[in-house]
């Protein structure tokens, strides 16, 4: 740790970066590996992970080049001040819609399980200030409660699936291969996109002390949340069944039902989910809310994110209550990942890599 609240260690970026991973879609996930390859969801899942560590190694790559430099920064650099300013400005807004969506299921999921007479609204809202209070502290002290909480969720997590174990119907996985490959690699293509945190590299560069192991951050969290993604969807589908886990919008929350641990000295394994993923989201959102300050903060030249924090609340708070219902708020994910989330995963960075290396800017930290 250190004494100022801009800069932290490169565990802690591994550590936070695993939590994002984590959060999206954690708990519909099986379901979309289901829908589109059956029991073969599992053979999805790592196809998507392969297409992550590409995504990794290319942004790590120009990051590694512009050391201390944002994408506010290298993206003005490589590009035209101009076009740099647009690509922040759509990411950012691509942030903020992704942080007001997730924010909107919290709330819808949250309301369903544990506060049904509670108004949606002053669940997010409790959620968004709070989140507000620790961003303003600044990026470390969101990493120093991500080294806590990695303990408290993914412990007790691994914990808690060891004891549905004895439900598992492998035979659920069986015939394998049985999806028409095209079908696989498209699948595969789709859910990479629950690895799109690994897009907030891009922005670490002059928040972390050691950039020479970026890569090696990259793929350590990716390596893991792939494990504990691929093991999710196979203790689901083995359980449900291929059909049960489409049929369910949270199957991850149907399988906790189920589970009898010894003792009954847990009474709702679902409702402890619950507190597993209300802090993975916590950590998210935080993350997302200082990444959009600290892009609108680079680009305005401003000293401090501060300011700026309070007045995305209300922005972000608005754009969580345009969809109707939750069904909206998956199309709304649907478009997200269809036409935008793959921009800043491969085609910007790699655009970025090539034009850098072509103009010779930059220097990558290996070649010092």
């Amino acid at each position: 740790m250190f004494s100022k609240n801009d800069k932290v260690s490169v565990r802690q970026v591994e550590i936070l970066l695993i939590l994002d991973l984590f959060s999206v879609s954690t708990l519909s996930f099986p379901r979309m590996a289901a829908e589109i390859a059956n029991q073969d969801a599992w053979i999805a899942v790592i196809g998507a992970t392969l297409l992550a560590f590409i995504y990794g190694y290319t942004i790590t790559s120009i990051v590694k080049r512009f050391p201390e430099d944002t994408f506010v920064e290298f993206s003005s650099k490589v590009l035209s001040k101009s076009v740099g300013i647009f690509l922040s400005l759509l990411f950012s807004i691509k942030l903020s819609i992704t942080m007001a969506m997730e924010l909107r299921i919290f709330g819808e999921l949250v309301k369903q399980v544990l506060l049904p007479r509670t108004p949606i609204e002053i669940i997010m809202a409790s959620m968004l200030l709070t989140c507000a209070y620790l961003v303003r502290k600044g990026y470390e002290c969101n990493a120093r409660l991500g080294e806590i909480l990695v303990f408290i969720i993914f412990i007790p997590l691994i914990v808690i699936l060891l004891f549905v174990l004895p439900d598992t119907d492998f035979s659920n996985l069986k015939p394998i291969f049985t999806t028409p490959f095209p079908r696989l690699l498209k699948g595969s293509y789709f859910l990479s996109f629950i690895y799109t945190p690994i897009e907030l590299i891009l922005l670490v560069g002059p928040l972390v002390n050691d950039l020479k192991k970026a890569r090696r951050v990259s793929f350590i969290a990716i390596t893991f949340t792939g494990i504990i993604n691929v093991i999710l969807t196979i203790i689901t589908v083995s359980v449900l069944g291929p059909v049960g886990t489409k049929q369910q919008i949270w199957p991850v929350m149907t399988l906790m039902q189920i589970i009898e641990i010894p003792g009954a000295f847990v009474e709702r394994q679902d409702a402890l989910m619950m507190i597993f993923w209300i802090l993975i989201v916590f950590s998210f959102i935080s993350t997302l809310m200082y990444f959009i300050s600290f892009i609108l903060t680079r680009i305005l030249k401003a000293e401090e994110h501060k300011f700026l924090v309070l007045p995305l609340v209300p922005i972000i708070y608005l754009i969580s209550l345009i969809p109707d219902n939750i069904v909206e708020a998956f199309n709304w994910i649907e478009f997200l990942r269809k036409y935008i989330r793959i921009l800043f995963l491969l085609p910007i960075p790699l655009l970025l890599l090539i034009v850098a290396k072509i103009r010779k800017l930059g220097e990558s930290i290996e070649e010092k």
